[in-house]
């Protein structure tokens, strides 16, 4: 595929250690694995979007040679993934194969000098050895397969290393969290985002109006790397013409409500004092549900309106939280977007109805 047709995310993801950005304590750390070509199994866990599979396969390349890197790298995502039998079939037999006696440098050099550049050649590969197993989203792996994992690991520890990669490191099993080196990956602060999206936009030729939403998509990133890149290439391939671009637009792309509607909702809710009735608030969720909008977020957008509200009690702020989690759980489970949101909003319109008849008889 040429750079034309690559998604940015591939196109400027890091090519080494030393391209990633703000995760300093955790690259130097890999850094002196790259050096000495001793590794342990890793952990890599936060948020997404921060760079945990980047830095994987950023080590990957710095420890070999570009043309034995992939020989020696199996990279697996447990969301398609998951089940025993992957562990005991694909894992297993990649992980119990022996590794050959690491080839020098110098020979690739030799079988290379037609195709690489000097930089290329003459660059020095700690060529340890083993292979690694790159296992992304590892908390979806089910219980029975990640203790199957626990085995895998011991048995074959000394030619495969593992590096899981997870959202939640609560849901990787403490036998199989205790056998790796666990790194946190912070979420990327925006100065940091904004250097590397100016980069890019530079890079790709982006106009000025385009380069002026720059900080309207961090904010709608919330420090999520892949989304803001993702974010920006859209609205470049958005700005056809004269067509003028705003901040809405924005709020499109990343399927987000607009402040319009999520104003709306507000007010018939009845969180700025006026009568708000239950049934002019189902018609505006059905509405909003007509439209497409996203149920968990508007919960999530919904809730940070509920926690800087000076009308709501703190009792009623706690509950309205604890029913938006219930509701985006039983989402995840599968139930009905619009019956959760209907739920939510009318617990809400309760809360608000109490707060303004407490008030009136103050």
């Amino acid at each position: 595929m040429t750079s034309a047709g690559t998604p940015w995310v591939e196109l400027y993801r890091p090519k080494s250690l030393q391209d990633v950005s703000h995760q300093s304590e955790v690259v130097a750390t890999l850094q002196n694995a790259v050096e000495t070509g001793r590794m342990p199994h890793l952990l890599f866990y936060g948020p997404p979007g921060s760079g945990k599979t980047s830095v994987a396969l950023a080590l990957c390349r710095q420890l070999w040679h570009p043309s034995d890197w992939k020989r020696r790298v199996l990279e697996l995502n447990a969301s398609d993934e998951r089940g025993i039998s992957v562990v005991r079939e694909k894992i297993k037999n990649f992980a119990s194969l022996a590794v050959g006696k690491p080839q020098e440098a110098s020979f690739f050099s030799k079988k290379k000098k037609d195709e690489d550049s000097m930089d290329v050649e003459e660059k020095k590969y700690p060529n340890p050895p083993f292979k690694i197993i790159i296992l992304d989203e590892a908390d979806t792996v089910t219980p029975d397969a990640q203790a199957a994992l626990r085995r895998i690991i011991e048995a074959h520890s000394k030619i495969t290393r593992f590096i899981l990669i997870c959202n939640y490191v609560t849901r990787v099993i403490e036998p199989l969290a205790s056998r790796c080196a666990k790194f946190r990956f912070q979420a990327l602060p925006p100065a940091s985002m904004r250097d590397r999206l100016l980069t890019i936009a530079a890079a790709e030729g982006c106009s000025e109006q385009e380069v002026s939403l720059v900080d309207e998509i961090l904010e709608q990133a919330d420090g999520d790397m892949r989304r803001a890149v993702t974010t920006l290439q859209s609205v470049h391939s958005l700005a056809v013409g004269s067509q003028p671009l705003s901040k809405d637009i924005i709020s499109e792309i990343a399927g987000l409500p607009p402040v319009a509607v999520m104003d709306q909702l507000w007010k018939t809710l009845g969180a700025d004092g006026t009568a708000a009735t239950y049934d002019s608030m189902q018609k505006m969720v059905e509405s909003i549900s007509a439209d497409g909008y996203s149920a968990k977020l508007l919960l999530s957008t919904l809730l940070t309106r509920v926690v800087v509200d000076n009308t709501l009690s703190e009792l009623d702020k706690a509950e309205l939280a604890i029913r938006i989690a219930e509701a985006e759980k039983c989402m995840m489970d599968g139930a009905d977007e619009y019956l959760q949101l209907l739920t939510v909003c009318g617990h809400a319109l309760g809360c608000f109805s109490r707060s303004a008849q407490g008030s009136a008889r103050q």
